[in-house]
């Protein structure tokens, strides 16, 4: 008995159902085989996966694309600074937001879009230096908006000592603790590249911490010396 052809408007005629959908530049991040709890097999056919994909990826870097990808992301950290600055540093804000939550949040939104990037693919970097640039530069440009939010809208009677110490000292600390962190993302991308693995973000986050807790320092000794010569 001959089967009868399907109807064109059958829902068996959809495209997506004639072949497979394949994404140019899908991950292998996506792939069953990258799940966790695989076995020994399928962990090593994912790593094989991951390896080939970002070969491929590499290939189609060049020092032209990263850094101008570099700068690109560079300009960025200014507004991400803004709306970090305005969400953490506001007068009369309790001390578990300065000393913990504040520190926490600014470091982490300061180098937010490198990681994002890196984790999503290390290819976009060719260079360990690239991934600090776009850290500093993101401290330097919170520190910029943080010091003209002080002095030109939080603090009244503004001195030129206090001026002075604004734009030397908290320059140095932010983008000081940037550059810290900045390292830990630069450890992170040079062991995925050279191991041929995703990026963790657990190599990055002792010397992210490091940051942190300079940074957390720093606001704890401002605020008790505040309160000693207030």
């Amino acid at each position: 008995m001959r089967r009868k052809h399907e109807s064109p408007d059958s829902v068996f005629s959809e495209p997506h159902l004639q072949k497979p959908v394949q994404r140019q530049d899908a991950s292998p991040l996506d792939s069953v085989w990258m799940e966790p709890l695989q076995s020994t097999e399928d962990a090593a056919r994912g790593r094989q996966l991951y390896r080939d994909w970002l070969l491929e990826q590499q290939s189609k870097q060049n020092p032209l694309k990263t850094w101008s990808r570099t700068f690109y992301l560079s300009l960025l950290a200014g507004p991400l600074a803004i709306l970090t600055a305005l969400f953490t540093q506001h007068p009369g804000a309790g001390i578990l937001l300065l000393v913990v939550a504040g520190p926490v949040i600014e470091e982490i939104g300061k180098i937010l879009l490198p990681l994002m990037v890196m984790e999503k693919n290390p290819a976009k970097f060719d260079s360990r230096i690239q991934l600090i640039v776009c850290a500093v530069t993101g401290g330097l440009a919170f520190a910029s908006i943080e010091n003209l939010l002080y002095l030109h809208v939080y603090i009244q009677d503004v001195t030129p000592g206090l001026i002075h110490w604004r734009w030397t000292v908290c320059v140095f600390l932010h983008t000081g603790c940037s550059f810290i962190a900045g390292l830990g993302l630069a450890k992170s991308w040079k062991e995925s590249v050279s191991k041929s693995q995703p990026p963790q973000f657990e190599t990055a986050l002792p010397l992210i911490i490091t940051a942190v807790v300079i940074h957390g320092s720093y606001n704890f000794l401002a605020l008790f010396l505040n309160s000693v010569f207030e």
